[in-house]
Protein backbone atom coordinates (compact mmCIF):
# COMPACT_ATOMS: atom_id res chain seq x y z
CA UNK A 1 0.00 0.00 0.00
CA UNK A 2 1.26 3.30 -1.01
CA UNK A 3 0.92 6.41 1.08
CA UNK A 4 -0.82 9.68 -0.02
CA UNK A 5 0.96 13.05 0.53
CA UNK A 6 0.73 16.72 -1.10
CA UNK A 7 3.62 18.00 -3.07
CA UNK A 8 2.74 21.73 -1.93
CA UNK A 9 0.38 23.52 0.27
CA UNK A 10 -1.40 24.91 -2.87
CA UNK A 11 -3.55 21.67 -3.02
CA UNK A 12 -5.44 21.97 -0.03
CA UNK A 13 -6.16 26.03 -1.47
CA UNK A 14 -7.16 23.94 -5.38
CA UNK A 15 -9.60 21.50 -3.11
CA UNK A 16 -11.35 24.40 -2.07
CA UNK A 17 -12.20 25.74 -4.89
CA UNK A 18 -13.78 22.58 -6.15
CA UNK A 19 -17.22 21.81 -5.33
CA UNK A 20 -17.93 19.57 -2.42
CA UNK A 21 -19.60 16.36 -4.16
CA UNK A 22 -17.08 16.86 -6.77
CA UNK A 23 -13.97 17.10 -4.01
CA UNK A 24 -15.60 14.05 -2.62
CA UNK A 25 -15.26 12.06 -5.91
CA UNK A 26 -11.91 13.00 -5.98
CA UNK A 27 -10.86 12.34 -2.44
CA UNK A 28 -12.04 8.92 -3.59
CA UNK A 29 -10.46 8.31 -6.85
CA UNK A 30 -6.94 9.61 -4.72
CA UNK A 31 -7.47 6.79 -1.69
CA UNK A 32 -7.72 4.16 -4.45
CA UNK A 33 -4.51 4.88 -5.79
CA UNK A 34 -2.84 3.66 -2.45
CA UNK A 35 -4.15 0.61 -3.48
CA UNK A 36 -3.61 0.54 -7.18
CA UNK A 37 -1.16 3.06 -8.28
CA UNK A 38 -1.46 2.70 -11.97
CA UNK A 39 -5.26 2.06 -12.58
CA UNK A 40 -6.12 1.51 -16.39
CA UNK A 41 -7.47 4.85 -16.81
CA UNK A 42 -4.20 6.66 -15.84
CA UNK A 43 -2.28 8.68 -18.42
CA UNK A 44 1.75 8.75 -17.99
CA UNK A 45 3.27 12.27 -18.60
CA UNK A 46 7.14 12.29 -17.72
CA UNK A 47 8.89 9.92 -16.33
CA UNK A 48 7.20 8.65 -13.24
CA UNK A 49 3.75 11.54 -13.31
CA UNK A 50 0.94 10.51 -14.13
CA UNK A 51 -2.56 12.42 -14.80
CA UNK A 52 -5.56 10.63 -12.99
CA UNK A 53 -9.05 12.01 -14.30
CA UNK A 54 -11.74 12.28 -12.25
CA UNK A 55 -14.89 13.55 -14.00
CA UNK A 56 -14.23 17.41 -14.98
CA UNK A 57 -10.67 17.77 -13.44
CA UNK A 58 -7.15 15.97 -13.36
CA UNK A 59 -4.98 15.14 -10.33
CA UNK A 60 -1.56 15.13 -11.23
CA UNK A 61 0.57 12.82 -9.19
CA UNK A 62 4.16 11.78 -8.91
CA UNK A 63 4.68 8.26 -7.71
CA UNK A 64 7.42 7.23 -5.62
CA UNK A 65 7.82 3.54 -5.92
CA UNK A 66 10.85 2.77 -3.33
CA UNK A 67 9.57 4.94 -0.66
CA UNK A 68 5.98 3.69 -1.77
CA UNK A 69 4.86 7.25 -1.85
CA UNK A 70 2.42 9.39 -4.42
CA UNK A 71 2.90 12.96 -4.23
CA UNK A 72 -0.24 15.11 -5.30
CA UNK A 73 1.19 17.69 -7.34
CA UNK A 74 -1.91 19.50 -8.61
CA UNK A 75 -5.74 18.93 -8.89
CA UNK A 76 -7.57 20.95 -11.54
CA UNK A 77 -9.89 21.53 -14.44
CA UNK A 78 -8.30 20.93 -17.71
CA UNK A 79 -6.53 24.09 -18.57
CA UNK A 80 -4.08 25.72 -21.28
CA UNK A 81 -1.44 25.63 -17.92
CA UNK A 82 -2.43 22.29 -16.76
CA UNK A 83 0.63 20.54 -17.86
CA UNK A 84 3.53 22.96 -17.91
CA UNK A 85 6.02 22.89 -15.81
CA UNK A 86 5.26 19.79 -14.47
CA UNK A 87 8.46 18.83 -12.78
CA UNK A 88 8.26 21.91 -10.71
CA UNK A 89 5.10 20.93 -8.93
CA UNK A 90 7.25 18.26 -7.50
CA UNK A 91 10.35 20.66 -5.92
Amino acid sequence: MYQIESASSHIKRELRRISPPDRGHIAEAVQTLADDPRPPDVVPLEREIYRLRVDDHHVIYKMLDEERIILIGRVIRRSESTYLDLRRLFE
